[in-house]
């Protein structure tokens, strides 16, 4: 049969564990202090954990290679077998699927959170590659691309309410995402060694994220991250030689972090396992998402361009437009905010506020992605 971690127990008792205390604090707003002390604990157990690769960048380069060859073949191999007949790996049925999504839930609401920090180096060369990867997994402000909006799609309609009834195991990577975000600058290194984790936790395996569209179930599967971080990692390097040797030590444990905490991937079913039939197209990945998620209302969707588009910042208001005691709503005033800015740099502080994981996935985090994903470009 199919296993993964235990789902559920007493709000009483789940209420008590850490990692979840944390998370749904993180979720609500950021907390340097209370982030900082939990990845401190999370690093130890990190530390424990033996190496992954060894001499450094080129130690770190070649043990890349090799993983993404493997990690090929692995894919190829499954194929082959589906192609020859061979049943679903993962999932048997619809509601194993869904067990298994209801337990990824927590991380899966968080994606992509441990690189806000990077929005504050937007004009360094070194960081411009993460804030790109960052923008993809928002989406660059359009819903339907956005990581969160789509995984909570996905949640709603198959009904995976009871992830937050999980046991406290199951928030700790969740926790750890979002204190990444939170901590910020101090911790560069790790969130690069975090990312280069991502490829390898359950939710991103090529085979399950195609078994689960079988089943009409679409999960973005994260951008790929190898070369960008390093680049990255070259850049930084080379900008401070003396300190390398300790800052792929970090960039080890932020990788090593990814490792702890992880729910359980699905067992193969057994043989002769009833399975549920592939729904109507869903044989293969699809594009995913067409409609917005819940809760996003179509003012969040991206304008169409107008024949004279105006300037994406401006300093001056017609009399009678967007006059401050007349705006009425959120996304009115940002725009008034934006339109007032001093000049790019002020723009882009402004918006990152805005783009961080609690909001970055609501009507008004969907806008300042837009905006700041256009000034980006234009960097």
């Amino acid at each position: 049969m199919m296993t993964t971690l235990p789902l559920s127990r007493s709000p009483q008792a789940a209420a008590s564990g850490p990692s979840q205390q944390l998370y749904m604090l993180l979720r609500e707003a950021p907390d340097r202090a209370a982030a900082t002390g939990y990845l401190q604990r999370r690093l130890a157990e990190a530390a424990a954990l033996p190496s992954s690769w060894s001499g450094g960048l080129h130690g770190l380069e070649e043990w890349l290679e090799l993983r993404s060859r493997n990690r090929a073949e692995e894919f190829r191999q499954y194929q082959q077998g589906r192609q020859e007949g061979a049943p679903r790996r993962h999932f048997a049925t619809l509601a194993q699927a869904r067990r298994f999504l209801s337990v990824q839930a927590p991380g899966l609401l968080v994606e992509g959170a441990w690189l806000h920090s990077v929005l504050d180096h937007w004009r360094q060369a070194a960081y411009m590659p993460l804030v790109k990867l960052y923008l993809d997994y928002l989406g660059k402000g359009i819903p339907a691309a956005n990581h969160v909006a789509q995984v909570r799609q996905v949640l709603a309609v198959q009904a995976c309410s009871t992830w937050q009834d999980l046991e406290d195991g199951g928030f700790v990577q969740g926790a750890i995402r979002l204190a990444l975000a939170s901590a910020g600058e101090p911790y560069v290194a790790e969130l690069l060694g975090y990312q280069l984790a991502v490829a390898d936790q359950p939710a991103a395996q090529p085979s399950l994220l195609l078994e689960l569209a079988e089943l009409g179930i679409a999960l973005p599967p994260p951008p790929p991250s190898d070369s960008v971080i390093l680049n990255v990692l070259r850049a930084m390097l080379g900008e401070a030689p003396e300190t390398a040797a300790q800052f792929m030590q970090q960039v080890e444990l932020g990788y090593a972090l990814g490792r702890i905490g992880l729910q359980t991937m699905p067992a193969t079913p057994e043989d002769g396992a009833p399975q549920d039939p592939p729904v109507a197209n869903g044989s293969a990945m699809p594009a995913i998402f067409a409609a917005p998620a819940a809760g996003i209302t179509e003012a969040a969707e991206a304008p169409p361009v107008p024949e004279d588009p105006r300037p994406i910042l401006r300093h001056r208001f017609d009399g009678d437009e967007h006059a401050w005691e007349t705006i009425s709503s959120e996304l009115g005033l940002l725009e008034a905010q934006i339109a007032a800015c001093g000049g790019k740099a002020e723009a882009m502080t402004l918006l990152a506020r805005h783009m961080g994981p609690a909001v970055h996935h609501q009507p008004l985090g969907l806008m300042a992605a837009r905006v700041y994903s256009q000034l980006f470009a234009l960097a």
